[in-house]
Parts: C-alpha cells; structure tokens; sequence
C-alpha cells in the first residue's frame, strides 16, 4: 500500500536512550529521504550529549521541552518506566494548556496498562475543557510499544504495536514503518490494550529466556553433556535469534548488557506482568519464578546485567522451592 505523507506533520521526539536513538535515527533518516517532507526531526533529552548522532543527521536539538512542543504538531516519546513517562506528561500537559493547535502524543514505552489509560483520561478531561472555546485545541494519545532489543531499533527492525484513534494511527502510518519491519494495529481506542499486548509479548520473551537457564543449567550438571552441544541443538531445532542468542550469553557466561535488556528493566517488566494477571484473575507461574530469579539477582547488587544472567541464580542457588521475596 502506497501511502500520500502529510506535508504539515512536524514531529517532534521525547528521549533517546538505546531504543529511543534508534527508532528518532530511522525517523530522522525517512524524513530526509523524502523531498516533500519540509520539517525535520525536533529531539529533546535530558542528557543534551545524546541528541549528537541524530543531530548529525539533520535533526533539530529543542532548548526544552516546551522549545520541543512549539514546533510539534506530533510528539513520540520513548522512555524508561511508568514514573518518567506520568512525569514528562505532566509537563506535556502543561505546555499544552494554551495550544492552539492539535498535538497527536506517541507514547512507545513499555508501561502498565493502568498507566497509559490515565494518561489517556487525563488528555480528554484537557480536550473537554477546550471544546468549546475555538481558539483552543483537541490532541490525541497514541499507545504504541515496540518490540525488539536495541539492534533491531537501529536496524528498524521493530514490531510496533499500535492502538488509539484510527484515523491518527493511518495518518502516522508511514513514519511507524520507518522505524519497524511489522505493524501490528490493534484496531482498538482502549490504549491500555497496546501495553497489555506488549506486557504479554514480553513475557513470551521472559519465559523463553527462564526455559533456556533451566534447561541449560540442567545440561551442565549432567557428566557427559556439553553445555556447547545443546546449543548446537538449539540453533538447528530453534533456529530463532532470540533463543540462539540468549542461548549463547548462557553458554559463554555472559552478563553484559550488550544491546540487551538490564535486569532492573525486566524486574519492571515482570512486575507488570504479574499485576496485570492477577487484576484478571488469573496466574502467571512462569513470570513469579523469573520475578524471584531477577530480584535475588537485584538484591546482590546486579541490576544492570543483561535479563539472560538468571541463569546464575540457578547455578548457584536458592532452589526453585524458595520463598518467593517480594
């Protein structure tokens, strides 16, 4: 499908850190490819050094965020956790209270549901405040997360998950394809489904990479069985990257991050997961065992080594029978 690019879309993107750098670079890129796209990327961070390599590209640096907001009309922002994303809306939100001019917000993180559907109901309380002066706007909220580790951002090589107002979701569709490989349109106004979405796609990852350190495990402790072998048969019986890759992290004893994902994110991450089953009533064992298996690993001080280093967990104890620290 061929699609006609808005000529008044100025966007403008809200913080670059590994994902955030590579989708606003791709952006950046596709919007400089394209000879009827008259604005360039605006991009705001709060570290101003890592705005450089998209800079580079041709990209405006915002002053601040509300420098970021007078030359937007649409606002992507990619950030860490729940409390930055209810903070930088906050603010957002403020700058916004005298706008003239419509605003569709872009919010990629992954988030709890309940997190992204306040943020949603605290933009239309703002829009119904503004309906009946003319001189005053009515914005939209977007939820969109992105599956994929940094090298697949870099490499637009994200599966972008999209839910909020249809007719926003086809106008942005072309910059979401600059950025990702698959688009996956909910086809719901119910922003809280995106991040429920990708809460459950995170934890197929979670449990993969929980299956792989038990099994893996297992096999070094048996004489006789190379730990390099059983990875021979999961890359030809598992020929994913994400099983091989993991796989191999494992089987080398690797801890480093390395364009992965920090076990303080994936505490995050799994703790969403949990909430989100039990408030529909139902369990996730898999994700309370690897909950367990990352906190003790937080606990010891190693939060910052890459998801995939639970497997130390079970090398060197406590046994699954545990009690589970919350």
């Amino acid at each position: 499908m061929v699609f006609q690019l808005p000529q008044d879309i100025r966007i403008g993107w809200i913080g670059l850190g590994e994902m955030g750098l590579g989708m606003a670079t791709n952006l950046q890129k596709y919007l400089s490819s394209q000879s009827q796209q008259e604005y360039p990327l605006t991009v705001w961070n709060r570290s101003p050094g890592k705005s450089d390599p998209v800079e580079a590209l041709g990209a405006n640096v915002a002053m601040s965020m509300e420098d970021l907001v007078s030359k937007s009309n649409v606002i992507f922002t990619s950030l860490s956790n729940d409390s930055a994303v209810a903070s930088v809306y906050e603010t957002l939100f403020n700058l916004i209270s005298r706008r003239q001019e419509s605003i569709t917000f872009v919010e990629v993180s992954t988030i709890h549901p309940t997190t992204s559907s306040e943020i949603a109901e605290r933009l239309a309380a703002i829009n119904v405040c503004s309906s009946g002066d003319p001189h005053r706007a009515c914005h939209t909220y977007l939820q969109c997360p992105v599956f994929g580790r940094p090298p697949a951002a870099h490499a637009a090589e994200l599966i972008w998950v999209a839910s909020g107002l249809s007719e926003a979701i086809d106008r942005l569709t072309p910059y979401f394809g600059s950025m990702s490989r698959k688009m996956i349109d909910l086809h719901t106004t119910n922003v809280g489904a995106a991040s429920s979405f990708k809460l459950i796609g995170n934890f197929f990852v979670m449990g993969t990479i929980e299956l792989l350190a038990e099994g893996l495990n297992l096999s070094e402790r048996i004489d006789g069985i190379d730990s390099k072998a059983v990875l021979q048969f999961i890359e030809a019986y598992f020929p994913t990257p994400s099983w091989i890759n993991y796989s191999q992290k494992m089987v080398d004893r690797s801890t480093t991050k390395d364009g992965g994902f920090t076990v303080n994110l994936a505490v995050k991450d799994v703790g969403h997961m949990r909430s989100l089953a039990a408030s529909h009533q139902t369990s996730l064992p898999t994700a309370d065992l690897a909950y367990r298996h990352l906190r003790n690993l937080q606990e010891e001080g190693k939060g910052n080594q890459d998801w995939s280093s639970l497997i130390n967990v079970l090398r060197e104890g406590p046994s699954p029978s545990s009690p589970c620290r919350e």
